[in-house]
């Protein structure tokens, strides 16, 4: 609020203004009549307000960019950055001069619609769940009113590649475990925690011998390891730091490795085996038991896809994959989910079928 107030035979006007993060008072005096004191601090007041809503409705490009600048930056590994760059790009390239707050709900779909035209289905997913996290990082800081992103359909034109290819069937997730358990190999080790916990390479290389708690049969996952940069770092969300119950027969074998001073799984260099290390062991040991090629990132997928084909909560195996919201779960493993539901159908069916 402005303050206006005479001095002698003038009148005088303040106006308290921000200025480098800082409330400061700007004063101008001298004006004849009290109506030109309050017209210059009604032009003063408004140009704050017009500042103001310039910097929260900002061009949706940039916004972006200072929001993942600020809140994702940091504590991202090389390749999720890359993500957010890409999909910078794409609203750059979409709406190259819209202001956050003209972004409708049809606008959002169509650019879902557009990408998914020419891209996976689980890369639009992803294009669909970053831009909605800026969005709703909008909403709370009231930025905009309304998440133009939440009732909007994931769709794609090209077909992702074989699922069958990125997850173990049981037999052959067996003959691994088996392979891994006769090795004292620091990577034979990283692809039992894996199979029994469903966590990621950086969660699992960013593990120390505290993480690991004998006396619960837990571990406890606060942190990732970037290798790029070789420190550890956050990890990808808060919901991924979490303690993991682990089965006590893998937790009894675990107790009799050998963990690192700094990490609990060391190589001859001090560092944590590299992704390559761990995915050359992996492949050794499925082509010696002539079973699928899949990645080190493929056991998270067979961690998960074997608790569902179990009959396991999908809530519960969100958890424990650390995902923030139980609706990626079901996005990533939609093809298992399909299959069970044609299985439950048929099931159905035939106990109909004896009414």
């Amino acid at each position: 609020m402005a303050s206006i107030y005479k001095r002698g035979k003038t009148w005088t006007a303040n106006v308290f203004v921000i200025q480098d993060g800082k409330r400061k008072r700007k004063t101008k005096s001298g004006f004849g009549t009290k109506s030109e004191a309050n017209k210059w601090a009604i032009g003063i007041e408004n140009q704050k307000i017009n500042n103001q809503l310039t910097k929260n409705d900002g061009i949706i490009g940039d916004m972006f960019d200072e929001w993942y600048a600020v809140f994702k930056e940091p504590q991202l590994e090389t390749k999720s950055k890359a993500w957010y760059t890409a999909i910078s790009k794409v609203i750059r390239t979409y709406w190259p001069d819209k202001r956050l707050s003209e972004i409708s709900s049809a606008d959002f779909q169509k650019l879902i619609n557009d990408y998914g035209a020419t891209h996976v289905w689980s890369s639009v997913s992803h294009v669909k769940n970053i831009i909605s996290a800026f969005v709703r990082y909008a909403v709370d800081e009231d930025y905009i009113s309304k998440d133009f992103t939440r009732n909007a359909k994931t769709y794609a034109a090209k077909e992702s590649k074989s699922s069958d290819l990125k997850f173990l069937e049981n037999d052959e997730l067996e003959k691994l475990i088996q392979s891994a358990k006769e090795s004292d190999a620091t990577t034979s080790h990283m692809i039992l925690i894996a199979i029994y916990s469903g966590a990621r390479y950086a969660e699992i290389a960013g593990l120390t011998k505290d993480d690991f708690d004998f006396e619960n049969n837990t571990i406890n996952i606060n942190k990732s390891w970037q290798a790029n940069d070789q420190e550890f770092k956050a990890t990808k969300t808060k919901t991924s730091n979490r303690i993991v119950d682990m089965p006590h027969d893998i937790m009894l074998l675990a107790k009799g490795w050998t963990f690192g001073e700094r990490y609990a799984f060391e190589s001859t260099t001090g560092l944590p085996p590299t992704n390559n290390a761990v995915n050359k062991q992996l492949r050794r040991y499925l082509e010696k038991n002539d079973s699928k090629i899949i990645t080190f990132h493929g056991l998270r997928h067979t961690h998960a896809s074997y608790l569902l084909s179990k009959d396991i909560a999908i809530q519960y195996v969100s958890e424990r994959l650390g995902h923030a919201d139980v609706n990626i779960t079901l996005s990533v493993y939609t093809h298992l989910l399909d299959k069970k539901r044609s299985i439950e159908t048929q099931k159905a069916l035939d106990e109909l079928q004896k009414l």
